[in-house]
């Protein structure tokens, strides 16, 4: 089912194009106009709010007819679309845009390159010897300079991909800054509840800024029914701000989130460019990541390469998708040794691979005989320590897919497991996802949880938290939560945000131009192994490139 904001992106679609194809003067109607409108609207159906119209880009979903990009451009300055400040489309440097979306993210740069150059409350005359930075030798250079970018800038833009250091990074960033200023208000965010709570788990390592608050921006900004509790007229009190999974923010959630901010706040974001954009239209860390817009923040904007946490196969793979694109990565797959870290299996058959089934019997097995052995004092409490303990197990194993329904989709693998069976029937153990924000249970969207008990005693485990941001973990009856489905799969969409330590991804044939996007975010979720199941004809690309694929399922459990 659709939420209430995708409908209303379909309705503006539908406008637009009803709009624009009125104004196409009849002399001047022609296929390749026709064209680019339609491959607008579907862009924007995907948060995308541009096109790209220089030589060499590849012609997008909608484009069918010769001559790309040249009659396209051609046709659209002959078509005054552009003409006058009221005109609804705008072609800047061979980008053509919706002006709408064109002048708002215009809008959010320039605030964003304003408060960069101004001076941090907590900067210091002494900031460039900080004592704490300098007896720091865990550093690589690359997070020294993100670490000194805080004595200086407004705002800093810290970018890198899985297991860079960005998290540890941040955690020096906030060191050095309660050095010059105890008392400074800090606080961090992150556009889901797993995001946020792995964030607040890692600040939580050093005692300083165990307190910190941490929380999803939409609690942050007290979100309601129309806007935000949080703006220009009653901001935030707080001195610094760290975002994190920046790459999931829209254009629409930017623009409040600058507007909540107090004048002299600082603002620390970061996130990675080459994972999914964000479903809301205009991807705001994509946008600033561009080569033209680095270089406006001089040395705020830093890019960690080095890789800590992924190695082997994982990490080599995931830099080559990220840098080449889909057809090296199909390529080097199948010619990687059994021993690898990533490995892939061709199933001939659309059912649900059995070596997936076996893996989550496996996995629901485990949580099961600990759901079973939790403690729950005469109040309802659990055991803190033995709910953590249950939870961890989540983070062991996950399948994951690129969509909901279809053979290999998320549905598919719910039903192979539990049979269509209705919530009060779902077995002790079940991991389960909460897919609405529900502050009166201190529950984000996004966040992952046990089924613990059966029958009359039947609940749900999640770790939630208070506005002050304090955590607890607390068995909610199943009437309490409005949406609550089960987790055995999550698309990869709703597993941003997430590491766990085994993946298992499902891959069907996809003719989505974020494909590469979606596959990265994937195998980027996995810290120790990743096994990819690929339909046999989702490996075209790789056979195009002239190299072999494996055929055989024995390879899975070899990495």
């Amino acid at each position: 089912m659709k939420s209430a904001a995708t409908d209303a992106l379909f309705a503006l679609q539908r406008g637009l194009l009803a709009t624009l194809l009125r104004r196409i003067p009849p002399e001047q109607s022609s296929e390749p106009l026709v064209e680019l409108v339609h491959a607008l609207t579907l862009a924007l159906s995907r948060g995308d709010i541009s096109l790209q119209l220089h030589d060499e880009a590849e012609a997008p979903e909608g484009i069918e007819s010769k001559g790309w990009p040249k009659l396209h451009r051609e046709a659209l300055v002959a078509s005054g679309w552009l003409d006058g400040d009221q005109s609804v489309l705008v072609l800047s440097h061979n980008t053509l845009s919706w002006r709408r979306w064109h002048g708002a993210m215009q809008e959010l740069e320039r605030e964003l390159q304003r408060r960069c150059f101004q001076a941090p409350i907590h900067a210091t005359p002494h900031s460039a010897t900080s004592s704490q930075l300098a007896k720091n030798n865990d550093l690589s250079p690359e997070q020294r300079s993100a670490v000194r970018a805080i004595d200086h800038y407004g705002v800093v833009l810290l970018s890198g991909g899985p297991g860079t250091g960005k998290t540890s990074t941040v955690l020096h960033m906030l060191l050095r800054a309660l050095e010059h200023q105890p008392k400074l208000r800090a606080r961090l965010a992150a556009p889901t509840g797993k995001a946020a709570r792995r964030l607040q788990d890692a600040i939580r390592s050093h005692p300083k800024t165990a307190s910190l608050p941490c929380t999803t921006l939409h609690r942050l900004l007290e979100a309601r029914p129309g806007g935000f509790g949080r703006h220009r007229r009653n901001p935030l009190h707080v001195d610094l701000l760290i975002v994190d999974e920046m790459s999931m923010v829209d254009l629409e959630l930017g623009r409040a989130l600058l507007s909540a901010l107090p004048p002299h706040c600082q603002l620390v974001l970061v996130g990675d460019s080459a994972q999914l954009p964000p479903i809301g239209a205009g991807a705001v860390w994509q946008h600033l990541q561009e080569p033209d817009q680095i270089r406006r923040f001089n040395d705020g904007a830093i890019t960690l390469t080095k890789v800590y946490r992924n190695r082997g196969a994982l990490a080599q793979m995931s830099a080559l998708l990220r840098d080449q694109g889909l057809r090296p990565f199909w390529s080097q797959l199948s010619a990687l040794p059994k021993t690898s870290n990533i490995s892939v299996a061709c199933p001939k058959t659309k059912q649900i691979p059995e070596a997936v089934h076996a893996a989550l019997i496996q996995h629901l097995d485990h949580l099961k005989e600990r759901a079973s052995a939790l403690e729950i004092n005469a109040h309802g409490q659990p055991h803190q320590q033995q709910a953590q303990d249950l939870l961890n197990i989540l983070d062991g194993l996950m399948v994951l897919c690129p969509r909901r329904r279809g053979p290999w989709g998320v549905d598919a693998v719910h039903q192979r497991l539990l049979d269509g069976a209705e919530p009060q029937r779902w077995p002790s153990g079940l991991p389960v996802l909460c897919s609405e924000n529900q502050p009166e249970l201190g529950l984000a969207n996004g966040d992952l949880g046990v089924m613990v008990g059966e029958g009359a005693h039947q609940r749900a485990l999640f770790l939630s938290s208070d506005p002050s941001g304090e955590s607890r973990h607390a068995l909610l009856h199943p009437a309490r939560l409005r949406h609550l489905e089960p987790a055995l799969a999550l698309t990869i969409h709703k597993a941003q945000g997430c590491e766990m330590d085994k993946v298992l991804l499902l891959w069907p044939a996809l003719d989505d131009r974020q494909s590469s996007s979606l596959l990265y975010t994937a195998i980027t979720r996995a810290k120790q192994q990743l096994l990819l199941f690929a339909d046999p004809t989702a490996m075209v690309l790789s056979r195009t490139a002239g190299s072999r694929h494996p055929e055989d399922q024995s390879k899975i459990g070899n990495g």
